[in-house]
Order: structure tokens, then C-alpha cells, then sequence
């Protein structure tokens, strides 16, 4: 391990006002240094001898490991230990307008895929008129919110039809099947929100 080292301190000075905070920064470091290597968990638990499932529950934030664990991850990685307990700069990610894809029956442009730090993801779509999408359901605590840019939107739930116009937003919970429609002679526009958080 003769490529890590331990300074008297940290070069920023960083101070950490609880575990939790700590417990979050090495996390939210960990992700990035595993996704700029383009690497999967597997391959970094394959690297570093820590398990899977323990990588998992330190990038997510719910366990704080040892400086046996970060040494192996560190050493697995090839990241030095203080890039891991730096605090990350304020994080910005813009994205650029783009050609909407076709997607089960929608098209479809994903603002931001999955996260698993906001347990969300964000996307665009467009119906075309007169047309309805089936959706089956996406787990027993996933909720979606969807705000219309332009035209008329309806949601079909159970036995029930909801519809909100440019503006507005609905938001429901997507446990169970569901359509989306698009009953006019224009072109719906929105935005949905897919939450997984519970």
C-alpha cells in the first residue's frame, strides 16, 4: 500500500461537524471515483476485497467504514485516502436540449437518469395525438409526478380518468397499472418525475 498516504492534515482543513456528514462525503467521493474509472461495484469489490453490498451501503451513505475498509478501497482504486474524505465542491450538471427518442410508445428524452443519491429520475416526453401508452406498475412505493409543458394530459388509474391541462401537475402513486393519454388532435408535451424513495 506504499501509494496511499495520511497527511498530519487534511490539505483543505477540512472539519466535519458530526459522523453523518463524514459518512455521506466519503460516499458521494466514492461514487464519483468509481464512475470516472467508468468501474462497476463488482469490479471495485473484485479490486479492493470489500464486498459488494458494503460498497453499496457506503456510497449510499448508510455505513461509514473503517480505515481498514478505506485503505483496501483506496489501495483497490487507486485514489489517495484524502480525495475521499475531501468535501465534494457544489455539484452542477446541465443538460442540453435533445431530440426526443421513441420509448414504449412515447418519445422520450431522459433529463437525468436514475440517481441513486435522490432516488429520482427526470425525463421529457411527448404523445402523439390521439394515443394512449400502458404502464405497468413500477414498484409499491414509486411515485410519479407529471407537470404539462403544452397540450392536455390523462392519466387513466383504476377506474378513475384524470386530466390537467398546460401548467398544471398530477401526481399519483405508480403501484399499479396505469395509462397515459393524449385524447386531443395536438401534441402533448411534459415532464415526469419517477421517485423511488418510498
Amino acid at each position: 500500500m506504499n501509494n496511499i498516504f495520511i497527511p498530519d492534515k487534511l490539505e483543505s482543513e477540512e472539519k466535519f461537524t458530526d459522523t453523518e456528514e463524514i459518512t455521506r462525503t466519503i460516499g458521494i467521493n466514492l461514487k464519483r471515483a468509481r464512475q470516472r474509472r467508468s468501474l462497476s461495484l463488482d469490479e471495485v469489490s473484485s479490486r479492493s476485497t470489500v464486498s459488494k453490498s458494503m460498497l453499496s451501503d457506503i456510497e449510499r451513505g448508510r455505513k461509514c467504514p473503517t480505515i481498514a475498509v478505506l485503505y483496501k478501497i483506496c489501495e483497490g482504486i487507486h485514489v489517495s485516502l484524502p480525495s475521499l474524505l475531501k468535501k465534494p465542491d457544489k455539484f452542477v450538471e446541465v443538460v442540453e436540449n435533445q431530440k426526443l427518442i421513441p420509448h414504449g410508445g412515447l418519445d422520450l428524452q431522459y433529463m437525468f437518469r436514475y440517481d441513486i443519491n435522490t432516488s429520482m429520475e427526470i425525463h421529457k416526453f411527448r404523445i402523439a395525438p390521439n394515443t394512449e401508452v400502458k404502464a405497468e406498475s413500477h414498484g409499491e412505493r414509486v411515485w410519479e409526478y407529471i407537470m404539462v409543458i403544452d397540450g392536455i394530459f390523462s392519466l387513466v388509474l383504476d377506474d378513475s380518468e384524470y386530466e390537467i391541462g398546460k401548467g398544471e401537475a398530477i401526481r399519483f402513486l405508480a403501484n399499479r397499472e396505469h395509462i397515459y393519454a393524449n385524447k386531443t388532435d395536438k401534441d402533448l408535451l411534459a415532464y415526469n418525475i419517477v421517485y423511488y424513495g418510498g
